[in-house]
């Protein structure tokens, strides 16, 4: 049996929002009426359904609208800030690579998806993955979309404009002084190198670096206070509003 675990749902004015986890696939359900997410990547593929309203996507230089039964596709590493501006429910699914992994030759690209029958796919995947405790269904309806979508790319010639980022791995225990001695640079241009090269700043990158490990350590059981002291932020406030920014609920609401 695939392990579900399930996160209480948020609700205030401006959200609710919960987190499940099936195996090893995460899925947000979100309406939400106001909330801009900081710059920030994935290290999985991350398919984006709009059900109602719209999310714009600022990727790299680039701003792209997602509207009603539309879909996003994300690579991995893609850093990008999403900006909801009006009342929308959508979903994302947050998927490790090997479920759509087709190699460079027949790589899946970002790209907005407009396609009906790409669309009711993924609709019946999402269906599939909250229902099913056979992994193997699953990994087959991924080998389905993932024919379908590389399919769609050849038949509409899809070229990704984006570049993709590598992210570089970095000690989280040093300083920006510590880092940029460390790349014989002055720390102003470190720092400038850096975002150039990157996407993010240091800052941005430790920040997500911290938020990802709160909710890896929320999700195992672990009390907010202690996890806040345990990452080093300042005072519990700082906590929250990192974490609200980039998970769109408080850390309370993760059980």
């Amino acid at each position: 049996m695939g392990k579900r675990q399930v996160y209480k749902i948020s609700e205030n004015h401006e959200a609710l929002v919960s987190y499940k986890k099936y195996f090893d696939i995460e899925v947000f359900e979100g309406m939400i009426s106001k909330h801009q997410y900081p710059w920030h990547f994935h290290n999985c593929y991350t398919i984006i359904l709009v059900e109602m309203g719209s999310v714009i996507y600022e990727i790299q230089d680039q701003k792209v609208e997602v509207g009603k039964n539309e879909v996003l596709i994300l690579e991995p590493f893609f850093i990008h800030r999403n900006i909801i501006a009006q009342l929308t429910s959508y979903k994302a699914i947050f998927i490790p690579n090997e479920y759509l992994d087709l190699g460079e030759q027949n790589k899946i690209l970002t790209q907005i998806v407009h396609h009906p029958t790409i669309v009711g796919s993924i609709v019946d995947l999402l269906n599939k993955i909250k229902l099913t405790e056979n992994k193997n269904e699953i990994n087959a309806s991924f080998s389905e979309l993932r024919e379908l979508i590389n399919q769609l790319q050849i038949k509409q010639r899809v070229v990704s404009h984006f570049k993709s980022n590598i992210m570089p791995k970095i000690d989280y225990d040093l300083t920006i002084n510590e880092l940029s001695e460390k790349a014989h640079l002055s720390k102003f241009h470190y720092q400038r190198k850096f975002k150039k090269y990157n996407g993010l700043t240091i800052g941005q990158l430790k920040q997500q670096e911290k938020t990802v490990k709160a909710k890896a350590l929320l999700e195992n059981g672990k009390f907010s206070t202690d996890v806040a002291y345990e990452l080093g932020f300042f005072d519990q406030s700082h906590f929250i509003k990192y974490f609200k920014k980039m998970w769109a609920t408080t850390q309370k609401n993760f059980k």
